[in-house]
């Protein structure tokens, strides 16, 4: 159809092609705003939908493959000063991340950040470990050194021989909960929302307990920037030589329009 019309038009009119091709290059310009468009609200729809996300997310605590305790939680992401004004929406330790890395960016820029609220739990510990009975000074005491997730060094006293009217009283020594942390940021699996970041931080210590994860990291840190796949690499390198190819296809609408023309 589309060769039908072009010969129609060369045989009566050449000027009337090329008025065909302007008028095809207009409506490709008008095309690709209205596709812009389309783009950048797509895009704002995500990037709320993520932060909706974010915001109404709880801690997630699993076990890892090495046995460790992970608390997980989705991340922030968003403009700081409509985080900010938009603090309706906001929890107190919400609140708290963001004004801190509000203070922290008066210095430099913070690409991303974290508050963990945690609590070394003990819940219903049998001890195992020595005990040291001291008849003279009628104390007893409680140590523990070789189990990896707690040592301590507690000593009761009153204890040998035990009056009526006598009140033990114990003495915590040292008490020492030892814990290595891993704090990560990583992409969330579920790609239906266009990769949303989250928050993560391991424990080795079975008594640390994370009641919450607050996290923020600034809204251009995004899986197409820092992690591209395939199409998103060529569509990068487009978007990098976008002048290059206007000019490539302006010349080759051009070189075409001309040999019709003048066929």
């Amino acid at each position: 159809m589309m060769k039908a019309i072009l010969e129609f038009l060369a045989k009566n009119n050449r000027w009337a092609i090329a008025l065909v091709i302007i008028l095809m290059l207009v409506g490709g310009g008008l095309i690709k705003i209205q596709n812009n468009k389309i783009k950048n609200l797509n895009t704002k729809y995500k990037s709320e939908v993520k932060l909706k996300n974010a915001l109404l997310d709880t801690v997630h605590t699993y076990k890892d493959k090495e046995g460790n305790w992970v608390a997980e939680k989705l991340t922030i992401q968003g403009r700081l000063e409509d985080l900010l004004a938009d603090s309706a929406r906001l929890t107190k330790s919400q609140k708290r991340l963001l004004n801190q890395v509000n203070n922290a960016n008066k210095e430099n820029t913070v690409l991303t950040a974290a508050l963990i609220r945690a609590e070394f739990i003990i819940d219903s510990l049998m001890h195992t470990g020595g005990v040291i009975i001291d008849t003279t000074n009628k104390t007893v005491e409680f140590t523990e050194f070789n189990n990896p997730d707690i040592n301590y060094d507690f000593k009761a006293f009153g204890i040998l021989p035990f009056p009526v009217n006598s009140k033990p009283t114990l003495l915590i020594k040292s008490l020492n909960l030892p814990n290595e942390q891993f704090i990560k940021f990583q992409w969330d699996n579920d790609k239906r929302a266009d990769y949303p970041v989250s928050f993560s931080v391991t424990n080795t210590n079975k008594y640390v307990k994370v009641h919450d994860v607050n996290s923020y990291a600034i809204p251009t840190a995004t899986q197409e920037l820092l992690n591209p796949n395939g199409w998103q690499k060529i569509g990068i390198w487009m978007k990098k030589n976008d002048d290059v190819l206007k000019i490539i296809g302006g010349a080759a609408i051009g070189v075409g329009g001309t040999y019709i023309i003048m066929k």
